[in-house]
């Protein structure tokens, strides 16, 4: 069916119209309604970037600053930043920070957790309302000096709450500061270095909105914590200062109530699990949107829809069910339209983004058929949905604000590809037996021209019809689409398969070769030549030529036309790469594909070792110099320094100080230090000398520079993995592979080690290790930032005998590919705020400008058989000596401030002063030094101010 998630039509009312020729009980009208199975046209969005969905929910976990901020509602359970709304400051030299943070609309259930800087805070008592709470004494974020440095008050945003006590002691916050009905925060944080580096943001976990249930014979219950997307929806709609405000006399709560038994179905996500909802809603409703949109989203999540029925608005959950009548030929007046999704509508994959609780809270996606659907009856996987939609990568992205969950999203997106794949819309007239269908019911169809006996159908729109005939809109339903997948699907419903009246011949073949080609400036790419045997049928139009990588997911449309050969250019030695050709009709039916596959010849041999290395140290640079290599495939060359100058660098302990210096240039100037630097040369391929040439320097620099911060992440290594291990001391990339997936016996295993697990080339091709704290100078400054590295490099896999080809074809040294097949380097990024940092880049020893500086160790492998192991890496801050300086300054008759430029990070700086016509007995003093500046006095020998004019120069860092 058009777009099936989303949804959207008006809502819903039924127009009474006047009623015709005397007949009281005919009247006309168009039932309009709402529901999660229409969505309108939307302009289609890339499949990179963020888009609104995840924009909303990064910001909802931020603290913002604001007097008129929309407030969310949060139903079910999430993680919200809040809005600041107060803040001042108290106490001697303004230790104490006082903060109020609004979460959400009152009254929630109960504040589960809250984390300050991403940490989770552990509180001495349980969270309550209106209750102050310190921080435990085990918390070693937050209880320091035998402290708590927070202090919190929870208000969960009842329409009676108190003012908070905790504010109350502030004169600027009074007994009327209540924020009724907002669940807010109350907090108080005490100053500490250790703890703090600037406006603390906090987060809560929250169980939302207490909303009122009605039992089995619709009698109101007390308001509690729901998430049953049903009683969500009704609060949604009745309450009058977040929602809609619709008297509950225009509700119908027995549908609501058949709604909530339907979402509150039990169902097991996997084998083993406890069992879950069907459906859940955890939302934080934007209350900047339209009602309209957020009444949409919350139905998206559930399968609701939303008719306006007999003067009240009833809720009905799209499941299994039966039909209540069956119309056949005899119902039917007149004709009918029938029609089949378009391939816009029709998917073979779908993409589901959800909010996951165990990723923060971030959105995430899930997917069906998953991306391992081996386990799927062979109908059900998408290599073969895929193919019976001609090859064509059919993708379907849909957003659900309202789900938590990833068993609840993958149902969805499961439920959504199997309607767009079995979605018959039908349109018919029928006489008054229909009169009592409502938005939403199943009927049967029993058409003989259609080959319909008893096919069940939804019901998605009903109209009167001036003849007195009812205009009913269907669409084809299925109870197997409503399976839960753990159980056992009902029988399908046959699918209506129509013939097809075209049948285009495949071309005839397809070979390919590979060249190189060079331009008139020099340039030499290879390309590949692609030849085409003509298809036999008489009515081809053109070919489709689309190639890709082996490696790649998706083919690239390369060309079209009716010509029989086909150059694509630049593409990459030693890639293999997939062809493939199909026929298209002049109808625009597309024929089979016929593939073929190459891979490109390059030169793989590593480029020579620099030559002539020399290094000439001219003030505070160092001038190197090299002999050029010969090969015609270089591509640059890449400098590295290590500190050793005993002769035992290598270039895997080395840090990268020039990362490219392309041909044809043999010189560049660097920093002068003293250490070995180390050069190798590159090819196009990415591989690398064999060998390092290197050059000692014993020369240190000129300029003095002092020692600002050192950090060692060995051998604890406390920070942050990803994609990595620490195993015996050393940081390597983790694998891809569970060891519980191992088949057979692991004696039986003659070709990789026990180590190696289930098969070879199992590491992830790129991992990280983020160091455990950020480097904080105190203040903007530009700092010399050097580091070093110790790494090995390990490949489990790589056992002689199961070497195969030519050793004169490996990538490196007869002694094994290791080294070559794999790396870690240093990546920076820096920050003046601690919160806003650029992007991650490599590191090189330098200058940097910052005053906080974060680091992570990045390991590579190319070949995901190889794996860097890091022992050792620390990086050192250290800022050289400045000189500030002044002249002919009149210090008048007092204290004189001479204030610096740039302030210095120390105040163990040394000032110097020359006064000019000093008498004898004249002198001065110098007080009150501080990063930005001095005071100066000038005094007679009897102890008088006088004026004086001086000079001063100051050094320090």
């Amino acid at each position: 069916m058009g777009g099936i998630v989303s949804t959207v039509t008006e809502i819903i009312k039924r127009k009474a119209l006047t009623s015709l020729i005397g007949n009281p009980w005919v009247s006309l009208g168009v039932t309009l309604f709402m529901s999660w199975a229409l969505r309108p046209k939307t302009p289609e969005q890339p499949d990179f970037g963020t888009n609104t969905f995840d924009d909303f929910e990064k910001g909802i976990l931020l603290n913002k600053q604001s007097n008129d901020s929309n407030i969310p509602v949060i139903y079910g359970e999430r993680l919200t930043g809040g809005t600041r709304v107060f803040m001042e400051t108290s106490g001697n030299d303004n230790t104490y920070l006082y903060m109020a943070i609004v979460m959400s609309e009152g009254e929630i259930n109960d504040i589960e957790e809250i984390r300050v800087d991403d940490k989770v805070v552990t509180w001495a008592s349980a969270l309550s309302d209106g209750t102050e709470v310190d921080v435990n004494s085990s918390d070693s974020n937050f209880f320091k000096s035998s402290t708590s440095l927070i202090r919190v008050q929870p208000h969960f945003g009842t329409d009676g709450q108190s003012a908070s006590s905790l504010l109350s002691t502030l004169s600027s916050w009074g007994n009327n500061h209540k924020l009724s009905g907002l669940c807010y925060l109350a907090l108080r944080f005490k100053w500490h270095s250790d703890a703090f580096t600037g406006i603390p943001k906090v987060q809560a976990k929250i169980q939302g909105k207490k909303v009122k249930t009605y039992n089995s014979s619709l009698v109101e219950q007390t308001a509690s914590y729901q998430t049953n997307p049903s009683w969500c929806l009704l609060d949604y709609l009745t309450n009058a200062r977040y929602g809609k405000g619709i008297a509950i006399s225009e509700i119908d709560l027995q549908s609501f109530y058949d709604a909530s038994v339907v979402c509150a179905t039990q169902v097991t996500p996997y084998s083993g699990a406890s069992d879950i909802n069907i459906f859940d809603c955890n939302s934080a409703i934007d209350t900047s949107k339209n009602i309209i949109d957020n009444v949409r989203e919350m139905l998206k999540g559930c399968r609701g829809y939303l008719p306006y029925n007999a003067g009240k608005y009833n809720l009905v959950i799209e499941t299994t069910g039966t039909a209540s009548i069956t119309l056949t030929e005899d119902d039917i007046i007149g004709g009918y339209s029938l029609s089949t999704p378009t391939k816009n509508d029709r998917y073979n994959r779908v993409i589901v983004g959800f909010v996951n609780p165990d990723r923060n809270f971030q959105v995430d996606e899930v997917q069906f058929p998953p991306i391992d659907d081996s386990a799927l009856p062979s109908a059900d996987q998408h290599a073969t949905m895929k193919a019976s939609d001609g090859g064509f990568l059919l993708e379907g992205r849909f957003n659900f604000t309202t789900i938590t969950s990833p068993y609840q999203a993958e149902e969805l997106a499961e439920v959504i590809l199997r309607r767009s794949r079995d979605a018959l819309s039908l349109g018919i007239n029928v006489n008054f037996n229909a009169y009592d269908l409502a938005i939403g019911d199943i009927v049967n169809i029993t058409h003989s021209s259609l080959g319909f006996s008893a096919k069940p159908f939804r019901v998605l729109g009903i109209t009167f019809n001036e003849d007195f005939t009812i205009g009913l809109t269907l669409v084809e339903h299925q109870d197997a689409h409503y399976t839960w997948a753990t159980k056992t699907q009902a029988t399908a419903t046959p699918s209506t398969n129509l013939p097809n009246p075209f049948n285009v011949q495949p071309p005839a073949s397809v070979t390919l070769s590979d060249q190189l080609v060079q331009y008139n400036d020099g340039t030499v790419i290879v390309a590949l030549d692609v030849s085409i045997g003509a298809s036999p049928d008489s009515f081809v139009s053109f070919y489709q030529v689309e190639y890709k990588l082996s490696t790649d997911s998706n083919f690239i449309i390369y060309a079209q036309g009716s010509g029989l050969n086909h150059r694509v250019l630049n593409v990459i030695d030693q890639q293999t790469y997939d062809v493939r050709v199909k026929a298209v009709s002049s109808l625009g039916v597309s024929s089979s594909y016929v593939s073929a596959q190459r891979t490109i010849v390059g030169a793989i041999a590593p480029p020579s070792d620099c030559e002539d290395f020399s290094c000439n140290i001219v003030g505070t640079s160092a001038h190197l110099s090299w002999t050029a290599i010969t090969d015609l495939d270089l591509a640059f060359y890449q400098i590295r320094y290590a500190k050793e100058t005993d002769g035992t660098a290598d270039w895997q302990n080395s840090v990268n100080l020039v990362t490219k210096v392309s041909r044809p240039a043999t010189s560049i100037s660097v920093p002068a230090r003293a250490g070995t630097y180390l050069i190798k040369a590159v090819d196009k391929l990415g591989n690398f000398s064999s060998n390092a040439t290197s050059i000692i320097s014993n020369v240190t620099d000129v300029i003095n520079h002092n020692a600002v911060a050192t950090q060692s992440e060995h051998p604890d290594f406390s920070g942050t993995f990803s994609d990595t291990i620490l195993t015996d001391g050393a940081i390597e990339l983790d694998s891809s592979e569970l060891f519980d997936s191992a088949s057979g016996n692991f004696d039986d295993e003659t070709t990789r080690v026990f180590d190696s697990g289930v098969s070879n080339a199992d590491y992830n091709s790129s991992g990280n290790y983020q160091f455990a704290d950020v480097i904080d100078v105190g203040a903007k400054h530009t700092c010399r930032i050097t580091a070093s590295i110790t790494q090995t490099s390990d490949n489990p896999d790589d056992l002689f005998d199961n070497k195969s080809g030519l050793f004169d074809s490996a990538k490196s040294n007869f002694d094994g590919d290791t080294p070559a097949n794999c790396d870690a380097h240093l990546e920076i990024a820096t920050s003046d705020d601690n919160t806003t940092y650029t992007s991650f880049r490599n590191f090189v020893i330098g200058n940097y400008t910052a005053r906080y500086f974060k680091f992570r160790v990045v390991l590579t492998s190319s070949d995901n058989a190889s794996t860097p192991r890091v022992s050792e890496v620390t990086v050192t801050v250290d800022m050289p000596d400045r000189i500030f300086s002044g002249n002919d300054i009149v210090s008048g008759a007092s204290t004189k401030t001479v204030t610096f430029t740039n302030p210095y990070k120390s105040v163990n700086y040394a000032v110097g002063i020359t006064g000019e016509n000093m008498a004898t007995g004249d002198f001065f003093t110098v007080s009150n030094k501080t990063i930005n500046g001095f005071d100066v006095l000038f005094q007679n020998s009897g102890g008088t101010n006088i004026s004086r004019t001086f000079d001063f120069i100051a050094k320090g860092f």
